[in-house]
C-alpha cells in the first residue's frame, strides 16, 4: 500500500468547489480523470481517487455517488484504506440510481421503473447494500417511494401516458443536505401516506386519482391475481360489496340487540318463549307437556 503520493499534494491549485486542480494530477498513480469516471474522495486529504485504482472497492459505484467513508492508505500510514458505506434510505438509492441514468444517458427523458431504475438496483445490490438481503417485495418498495416522494421524483404518465415511467424533477448532484428536508409532495393529491377512512363523499371523490396514483397501482398490484381484494393497494380505503353486506347485518344485529335491552319485559318474554320452545322439542309428541307449552306460550304471547 502507498505510503506517500508520487507528486506533492499541498502544490495542487484546485477550483472553489475541490473538484478540478489544474494540473490534473489525482489518486495514487498521478493520472488525470475523465467526467464519466467514478471516483472517491478521501475524507481526510480530500484528493481523489480512480474507483479501479482503490484496493478496497470490489465494484464500480454509481455515478455521483458520496455517501461513504473513505481514507486513503497514504492518510492511513501505509495501513491500508478504510471504506465504510454509509446506511442509505431507500430513496437516496432511488435518486442515486435516476442520477446515474441520467448521466449515463443525458438524452433520455425518462427511465422504465423495472427494466431501468429496479435493474439497475439489482445490478448495484452489493455496492448500495453491502449487509442488507433483498426481500421477496423490494421492487415494491422502489415503485412506492417513487409515487409518495414526488417532490424529487416525475412521473411521466403525463407526457407519455404509459405508466413506469419516472425521472428526476431536477437531474442535480446527490449531497447530504438534500435529503434532510421533507422530500414528500404537500399536493393535497399526492398524500398517500395518510390513512384516512373516507367518507361516502370522500369516497366518490377519491375514484378520480392522478397519473402517478394510477401508475402506482397498476405497478403494485401487478401480477397479484391471486391475491384478494382485501390484500389488493388500494389510495382509499373503499370497502367491497360483500364487506358492505356483513357490515349493515352486524350493525342491525346490534341495533335489535340494543332494542331488547331496553325493554327488559320484552326481552325476558323472548328469553322464555326461547326455553319453552326448547323444551316443547325436547318433550317430542307429549301431551300433557304440550298442553302446559301451550298455557305458557299464550301468556308469552300476550305479553308480546
Amino acid at each position: 500500500m502507498a505510503k506517500k503520493f508520487k507528486y506533492d499534494l499541498d502544490t495542487l491549485e484546485w477550483d472553489s468547489t475541490h473538484r478540478r486542480n489544474k494540473e490534473g494530477v489525482y489518486c495514487y498513480c498521478g493520472l488525470d480523470y475523465n467526467d464519466g469516471d467514478s471516483m472517491l474522495q478521501c475524507g481526510s486529504c480530500a484528493q481523489k481517487f480512480h474507483w479501479d485504482c482503490v484496493a478496497c472497492l470490489k465494484s464500480k459505484p454509481l455515478r455521483g455517488d458520496i455517501f461513504y467513508q473513505f481514507k486513503c492508505s497514504v492518510c492511513n500510514n501505509g495501513e491500508g484504506e478504510v471504506y465504510e458505506r454509509d446506511a442509505l434510505s431507500w430513496v437516496q438509492v432511488i435518486y442515486l440510481t435516476l442520477y446515474h441514468m441520467s448521466m449515463a444517458e443525458p438524452d433520455k427523458k425518462y427511465f422504465r421503473w423495472r427494466e431501468n431504475i429496479c435493474s439497475t438496483i439489482n445490478d448495484n445490490w452489493s455496492g448500495l447494500f453491502p449487509d442488507k438481503a433483498k426481500t421477496a417485495t423490494w421492487q415494491n418498495t422502489v415503485a412506492g417511494c417513487l409515487s409518495t416522494h414526488s417532490a424529487l421524483f416525475k412521473s411521466g404518465f403525463d407526457d407519455t401516458q404509459q405508466t413506469g415511467n419516472w425521472a428526476l424533477h431536477e437531474v442535480a448532484e446527490p449531497t447530504r443536505e438534500r435529503f434532510k428536508g421533507p422530500t414528500k409532495s404537500r399536493d393535497a393529491s399526492n398524500k398517500l401516506a395518510k390513512r384516512e377512512r373516507p367518507t361516502k363523499k370522500k369516497a366518490a371523490d377519491s375514484a378520480v386519482t392522478t397519473g402517478a396514483e394510477k401508475e402506482i397501482l397498476q405497478v403494485l398490484n401487478e401480477g397479484k391475481t391471486k391475491r384478494t381484494a382485501r390484500h389488493r393497494v388500494s389510495f382509499s380505503d373503499d370497502e367491497d360489496e360483500e364487506d358492505m353486506r356483513r357490515r349493515a347485518r352486524g350493525k342491525r344485529r346490534r341495533q335489535n340487540m340494543k332494542a331488547l335491552e331496553d325493554d327488559s319485559d320484552l326481552l325476558q318474554s323472548v328469553e322464555l318463549f326461547t326455553k319453552l320452545e326448547k323444551q316443547r322439542h325436547d318433550s317430542g309428541s307429549n301431551a300433557e307437556d304440550n298442553e302446559e307449552f301451550g298455557k305458557q306460550a299464550l301468556v308469552v304471547e300476550g305479553k308480546m
